[in-house]
């Protein structure tokens, strides 16, 4: 299991779900209601292989669902604060979904080293964002990591 690929495809599900409603589509037997950490990861599972599946830490990749969108504000206001002149509508919602994983883990995941927390989310906006997003997102979380 792979807390590199949990963070993936954690950044993924939050990224997705600032373009999709996270309310279940009303089916038979359904009310609509919204969807919980386990639910986002059941239809995730769903959407790849069950080798990719097998790589991914689950335990991690459920706690990071279920608590970023409880403090999302939290996150936010932090990622407003440290980013100079920037507003969220005008960030890349890739970076958005890359900054709130990985501030959601140097707050509330102490078992991460921060300097791990920065670097994977380095990578994974270097890997899925635009060219200088990797500084971007290292500026904003050297700032927040030093407050």
């Amino acid at each position: 299991m792979s807390r590199r690929n949990a963070r993936e495809a954690a950044v993924k599900i939050i990224f997705q779900n600032e373009f999709v409603d996270t309310r279940l589509i009303p089916e038979e037997g359904m009310s609509g209601e919204i969807l919980d950490a386990e639910s986002m990861l059941a239809m995730y599972l769903n959407s790849i292989s069950e080798e990719e599946g097998q790589k991914l830490e689950t335990q991690y990749l459920l706690n990071v669902l279920a608590g970023v969108p409880r403090v999302v504000e939290e996150l936010d206001q932090l990622i407003l604060a440290h980013s100079k002149d920037w507003t969220l509508d005008r960030m890349a919602k890739m970076d958005l979904a890359i900054l709130r994983v990985a501030i959601y883990e140097m707050k509330y995941m102490p078992d991460i080293p921060v300097s791990v927390s920065i670097n994977e989310a380095v990578e994974l906006a270097k890997q899925f964002s635009y060219p200088e997003a990797g500084a971007f997102v290292n500026g904003v979380l050297g700032s927040v990591s030093r407050q």
